[in-house]
């Protein structure tokens, strides 16, 4: 499609497309597209023929012996606690499997509130039990660490399962039992992840931003999903077998995660808690499931700032944690990964730059034959990204008439920031603590400017590409 646009340009306003332009564009053109509607079938096939088979298997199997949570909350207020403790116990009841709640909290009166929830609780299975575990400041990994130690010497029966879920994050009805058992129906999955509907605090740009990046999101899972892999593990819900979780090496990649960078050394993983657990699965060859008729509920706000600094943050956080663990993932190669997912996260790192060829081209050729060229950039963006908005609207059900713009703003300055952090990985800050990596000392401040200084000269490279690109 990018090149029949290209081709009808160069008819209409006699710009001098070359065949150099041309092909290039046609390429990278039907590289994207035809990328993009293999992920929209693969998620189709899933969701309608495979699934359903998953589920009438999941119907088949033995409930597990036994579930271990392990909710990690911090400063989350009270109401929310509440409405979180009470579904998993809700769901627990329904489910009729003895379940042990780690909840790690930071505030005792949250140990209060979980334990008369508990006494007010009823139908709880025999030997269902709630320990409390207040956090020593260290962050999230390392309660989540203690967590799994402490179920680790409780010795779980084969079989049992480990849940790692966020404390603002509200089941949906049923979704426990489908998705452990669709775990227990499958011998070779080692862990699933749900989909995530979230109840979004903010203005109705901030509500469809996060439900478009939902739609995106079950999209992909379901794409990778068909081939038994994904791409996280969610850290809002995320269901492992209990072997799995309370392994040493699950452990200490959850508390004490890192990855060897060519340029900076040794990077100790701050935040991607979730890519740690991901990338400790994928790497004992486990394969791993997408869930779609399983629902959490995460409670989504924005950090303080207005739209455009606070959804920059949060994609700062989310795509260093892609671009920390994908190395690691394309080292592991295809024949441990799967072909398909293999080239998913090779694509993680090529999408970064073919997306910002668009603009970048559009503005370079808008300034040596006019700004029709642009004016013609925006009505194809426009055209293109309604119809992607529209295919994701098939398999998420969900649709809204700013998706097309929102989409945009995404792709531009998701790219962005992936460029940027990619140059940067060992720059990272939870958006709502006040925990950061990359220290301020002088090693740190030698390590941001070969950082800066790298990336300068890269983009700068790319920039005098295509400007003698459009000039031959």
């Amino acid at each position: 499609m990018t090149f029949i646009v290209l081709l009808s340009l160069s008819h209409h306003y006699t710009v001098p497309v070359t065949k150099i332009w041309l092909l290039g564009f046609g390429i990278i053109g039907f590289w994207r597209w035809s990328w993009a509607a293999m992920h929209m079938a693969r998620a189709l096939l899933y969701r309608h023929l495979v699934f359903p088979r998953i589920r009438a298997q999941a119907g088949r199997a033995s409930k597990p012996p036994q579930l271990f949570f392990v909710i990690t909350s911090y400063r989350i207020a009270a109401v929310l606690n509440h409405a979180v403790y009470r579904r998993v116990l809700a769901e627990v009841a329904s489910f009729g499997v003895p379940a042990t709640v780690l909840a790690c909290i930071t505030d005792p009166a949250d140990a209060a509130l979980i334990t008369d929830l508990v006494h007010q609780a009823r139908d709880l299975p025999p030997g269902t039990s709630v320990i409390v575990i207040p956090q020593a400041g260290k962050g999230k990994r390392h309660a989540m660490g203690e967590a799994l130690r402490l179920m680790r010497k409780q010795h779980p029966p084969r079989g049992s399962m480990t849940i790692l879920m966020d404390g603002d994050s509200i089941l949906g009805q049923g979704s426990l039992a489908r998705a452990c058992m669709v775990l227990a129906s499958q011998a070779d999955v080692g862990a699933v992840t749900t989909e995530n509907v979230p109840w979004v605090k903010g203005t109705g740009l901030v509500r469809e931003w996060y439900r478009l990046r939902m739609a995106q999101r079950h999209s992909y899972m379901c794409s990778l999903s068909l081939s038994r892999k994904l791409l996280v593990l969610t850290g809002r819900f995320s269901v492992f077998r209990a072997e799995i979780a309370t392994s040493a090496d699950f452990i200490l990649a959850i508390e004490h995660d890192s990855i060897r960078h060519w340029r900076l050394g040794q990077i100790k993983m701050l935040t991607g808690d979730d890519k740690s657990s991901w990338y400790a699965v994928l790497r004992r060859g486990w394969n791993m499931l997408y869930i779609p008729d399983a629902v959490i509920h995460p409670v989504e706000e924005l950090p303080a700032g207005n739209v455009l600094s606070a959804t920059t943050a949060l994609m700062t956080r989310w795509y260093g944690n892609m671009v920390r663990s994908n190395g690691r993932a394309i080292a592991l190669g295809p024949k441990h990964c799967g072909m398909f997912p293999w080239l998913c996260f090779v694509d993680q790192r090529l999408s970064m730059w073919t997306a910002l060829i668009g603009p970048m081209s559009a503005i370079v050729l808008s300034f040596s034959y006019g700004a029709t060229i642009f004016c013609s950039y925006l009505l194809w963006v426009l055209v293109s990204r309604g119809l992607i908005c529209l295919a994701l609207g098939l398999t998420s059900g969900r649709f809204h008439p700013l998706f097309p713009f929102i989409l945009y703003y995404g792709q531009v300055v998701g790219s962005l920031i992936k460029i940027r952090v990619s140059f940067q990985p060992h720059r990272q800050r939870w958006t709502r603590q006040k925990v950061s990596a990359g220290s301020d000392d002088a090693a740190a401040a030698l390590r941001d400017l070969s950082s800066a200084l790298l990336g300068s000269v890269v983009i700068v490279l790319v920039l005098m590409t295509l400007i003698l690109y459009a000039a031959g």
